[in-house]
């Protein structure tokens, strides 16, 4: 009996030590993967050219009116990636991550280079578990990860690498005559379902119906054109890196420009810094036209594009507009990005703090902690810094008339005389900026405030006082507000350029002119300067 069971003992014990061998084998490979992904490296004023207007949104659970971005993509704490594998089956996890966002715009500055603002979101938080699918000869696996949103932001900058820059759904323009696309190698045309239907020299592009038409042939609603090698294609003359997409909409034809976004930022920095300032100027504009873009992508996700080439985004150049100074900046800081509690911010930049920015509350009634008024840098002889124009009382009770706000003859202004910045009024802000200013007529009396007073009076910023026939530049300085209702002249003297929340971009680039020989990060001076407690984590 004894003996007739030997051989099945052996057998099994044969057996089970190969199972086991196997298992070992597995847990090692799974430990490879998931269990350990790559853990990413943390890390507006006038002279010849004054930098554009400003843009809002809005914040948190808050209101805000600047502009908004979408974050990167992110894995969160809890995600698990759990790749099924065979002995001897090496894996290689790689995370891909996509942005997209959606713009509330306002309070355009008429600066150059110009201004921008984002504004801030309030993002869906995501969780992924990304689960890769391993074979015994597979040596890579990819996992895409969801969106990063909210508080997943400093996880995806610390835990994982996103291999590729996120595109960005540049509105060119949208018109319904047909145009002219070419690549130097080709141009290919694809479908709404990325099918390829064709690869042409130069093709012409218009819509038909409900269709775009390509070389006179109506093809789908939605058609992509890109360049058959290479990134660069011409739309009617103008060249664009990445692809364009074209929407049939209302007998007209979206043009749209798919681009990655540190490509866009090739165009987009030139157009709102001077590519002359100091490369820390230029790279604290990179990161806060990324941090911006991010954040307008996140609010825009779900609309057909992301920003527009004009200030009330960015303003956008194309491969024409791009530099060699300022495409240094955008690849020096490759991936950075501005964050505030784990999310980037609403990077606000306005041309010229005029000597100091400003509380966000105190402009647009939110109180963003990143954005707090300090000591601006800018150069107080410019024009953008300090500037003067009159007008008369008749032409004020004008303007206070077309704005339905009409008082009658004037008879004083009730305001909080300006003195030195660093304290609020009930009027006034931190910096000195006009919150509130009540006109008093024989009518009546109207409280205006000094958003609406700047647009009304077409002035510059709200850091300003009135002189009523005191000229402040042969007076002893001191502002006068009341009427004598004759032939009234009334003076504003003011100071800076934009909303004056965020970056004043003239005080970067005196700044800058303050970096030691070899520092090549003073940018992050810049930027923790001018953006209250925010930290700089490398994205991508």
């Amino acid at each position: 009996m004894k003996k007739k069971q030997l051989p099945l003992m052996i057998m099994t014990t044969l057996l089970l030590g190969i199972h086991s061998f196997g298992t070992v084998e597995a847990a090692q490979v799974a430990g490879k993967s998931g269990t350990k992904p790559i853990v990413a490296k943390s890390s507006t004023a006038v002279s010849g050219k004054a930098p554009v207007k400003a843009v809002r949104g809005t914040i948190g659970k808050s209101t805000f009116k600047p502009l908004v971005t979408k974050p990167a993509p992110k894995v969160t704490a809890s995600t698990a990636i759990k790749p099924k594998v065979t002995a001897s089956t090496t894996v290689k996890t790689k995370v891909t991550a996509s942005t997209t966002v959606k713009p509330k715009v306002t309070a355009p500055s008429s600066v150059k280079p110009n201004a921008t603002t984002v504004a801030s979101t309030k993002p869906k938080v995501a969780t992924t578990t990304v689960k890769p699918k391993v074979t015994a000869s597979v040596t890579t696996s990819r996992a895409t990860a969801a969106v990063v949103t909210k508080n997943q932001v400093e996880q995806a900058t610390t835990r994982v690498r996103v291999e590729n820059t996120p595109d960005v759904r540049v509105l060119l323009g949208s018109r319904r005559q047909d145009a002219s696309v070419s690549s130097a190698n080709g141009v290919d045309v694809l479908t709404s379902n990325n099918g390829k239907v064709g690869s042409h020299k130069v093709v012409s592009v218009g819509v038909r119906g409900n269709k775009i038409a390509v070389n006179g042939k109506a093809l789908d609603s939605v058609v992509t054109l890109k360049p058959s090698s290479g990134d660069i294609f011409t739309f009617e003359g103008k060249s664009y890196r990445g692809a364009l997409t074209l929407r049939a909409n209302n007998g007209a034809m979206m043009v749209i420009n798919a681009v990655p976004l540190e490509s866009y930022l090739y165009g987009v920095v030139p157009q709102e810094a001077i590519p002359s300032w100091p490369a820390a100027a230029l790279e604290a504009q990179a990161v806060a036209a990324r941090t911006y873009a991010l954040h307008t992508m996140e609010q825009n996700k779900n609309q057909l594009y992301d920003v527009s080439t004009s200030t009330d985004h960015q303003v956008y150049g194309g491969v024409s507009g791009e530099t060699q100074s300022t495409t240094a900046a955008v690849n020096h800081t490759k991936g950075i990005v501005m964050l505030y509690n784990n999310r980037p911010i609403n990077a606000l930049f306005h041309s010229d703090g005029g000597g100091y920015t400003e509380d966000s509350v105190n402009v647009w009634g939110n109180d963003i902690p990143y954005l707090k008024g300090v000591k601006d840098f800018s150069n107080s002889n410019s024009s953008a810094s300090n500037w003067t124009v009159s007008t008369s009382r008749s032409a004020l009770e004008g303007k206070l008339n077309a704005a339905s706000k009409g008082v009658g003859k004037l008879k004083s202004i009730q305001l909080t005389p300006l003195g030195n910045p660093g304290k609020a009024t009930a009027d006034r802000g931190v910096s000195g900026r006009i919150k509130s200013a009540t006109f008093v007529g024989t009518a009546g009396k109207v409280t205006v405030s000094g958003d609406d007073l700047r647009g009304m009076l077409g002035l510059k910023s709200t850091l300003f006082d009135f002189y009523v026939n005191q000229n402040p530049a042969s007076s002893t300085g001191k502002s006068y507000h009341t009427f004598t209702g004759k032939n009234d002249t009334v003076y504003i003297k003011g100071h800076g350029w934009g909303h004056g929340l965020g970056m004043s971009q003239w005080g970067a680039a005196e700044m800058a002119k303050r970096a030691g020989a070899g520092d090549t990060n003073y940018y992050q001076t810049i930027l923790r300067h001018y953006y209250s407690g925010i930290t700089l984590k490398k994205m991508y």
